[in-house]
């Protein structure tokens, strides 16, 4: 059955086995699958298989193929590690008989300890200060309400919140905010070399982007029905590959999370 929603894509059909089979939302207006989708659906499968009191810590994804959106994802997740505290699992998410992601994730039962975090950046407005752009995930409109937050030099800054009713499970909100940290991110790395990162319109090139690795560290469980605050920024662009880091703190100044994410940067020669 097609997904039609966010909360949608992360209902997955168990197939038995530690296997689950997910779907692409109809009408994504693009060839291959939104990376953060493919994520988010692999975090959701090796959840399935662990402690509900052990979430999420940190995500490493590989994508190694373009996803086809007309074929169903399945999700085979191995149980690699189950401890006390911490609990560690690897997933492919394949089409077809072809791996398009391996993913690595780790899950934590919290265990309260002394806190020190980064606070936001300085500058950062009020989500109603900042300038309302579209949605994000590359082609299907998530119902993200996204608002962009001005920034010299390269980089980007924006508030969202999803706008639609979205189930409490914290661990739905985790994967959803994975979901989102892959919105955005490689923006910053496509303007650098000259590109058009693709609904934003800055003129740029055409040419051949996408992701090649992406790792979250979750810091406390986020709620993405409410305003987060996400900041990336560019660290290196060269040999056809530029690396992002990114922050993301709740409407409180709470740091929620830190991902990066390495993109092939592929732009087309002047005309």
């Amino acid at each position: 059955m097609p997904a039609t929603t966010l909360a949608d894509i992360l209902e997955l059909e168990s197939l038995g086995d530690d296997v689950h089979r997910a779907w692409t939302p109809p009408g994504t207006n693009r060839p291959d699958i939104f990376g953060g989708q493919v994520a988010a659906q692999a975090l959701r499968a090796a959840a399935c298989t662990v402690e509900p009191a052990h979430l999420p810590s940190s995500v490493h994804c590989s994508f190694l193929r373009r996803g086809r959106p007309d074929l169903p994802i399945d999700l085979v997740v191995e149980r690699t590690r189950a401890g006390r505290t911490y609990t560690n699992r690897r997933v492919e998410a394949r089409q077809d008989g072809r791996t398009i992601l391996a993913m690595l994730a780790a899950f934590h039962a919290e265990e309260p300890s002394a806190e020190h975090e980064l606070e936001m950046p300085r500058g950062a407005s009020s989500p109603d200060e900042a300038r309302a752009v579209g949605g994000g995930g590359g082609g299907w409109e998530v119902p993200f309400e996204v608002r962009e937050v001005p920034l010299e030099g390269v980089g980007v800054r924006y508030w969202a919140r999803l706008t639609s009713p979205f189930p409490s499970d914290p661990l739905l909100h985790a994967c959803a905010l994975l979901y989102a940290s892959d919105m955005r991110a490689g923006a910053p790395a496509i303007d650098a070399v000259g590109g058009d990162a693709g609904g934003r319109p800055r003129g740029g090139r055409r040419g051949n982007f996408g992701s090649l690795d992406h790792a979250l560290w979750f810091h406390r469980l986020p709620r993405v029905d409410e305003w987060f605050f996400c900041d990336v920024q560019l660290l290196t662009a060269r040999d056809s590959r530029g690396l992002v880091l990114g922050t993301m703190h709740d409407q409180g100044g709470r740091h929620l999370a830190t991902f990066a994410q390495e993109m092939f940067l592929k732009v087309a020669p002047e005309p």
